[in-house]
């Protein structure tokens, strides 16, 4: 993969991720102190988001696609696409 379109990958993930960190911050919102600010629905949506966001870090296998040794294919996630990226500088 070119070095463009490993920046052009990275750059999008990292929108994604900067969305996602906007919504995990919300449960700054949560005071231990105070019942009344404790909300299941944004522990909920914490959950989901933080799923999520380790799904963008992390490589992802993808569904139906096997390499030759029956192995799933994986889409690089924002951690090998970094590594890939800062590699590709070095050349």
């Amino acid at each position: 993969m070119t070095k463009k379109k490993l920046q052009k990958k990275i750059e999008k993930k990292l929108e994604q991720l900067h969305e996602l960190i906007g919504e995990i911050i919300e449960v700054q919102n949560i005071d231990p102190q105070d019942s009344e600010t404790w909300d299941s629905d944004t522990l909920y949506s914490l959950v989901e988001s933080l799923k999520d966001a380790l799904k963008l870090l992390e490589d992802q296998p993808i569904k139906g696609k096997d390499d030759e040794f029956g192995q799933p294919l994986c889409e690089d996630g924002l951690c090998s696409l970094v590594d890939s990226y800062q590699s590709a500088e070095e050349i």
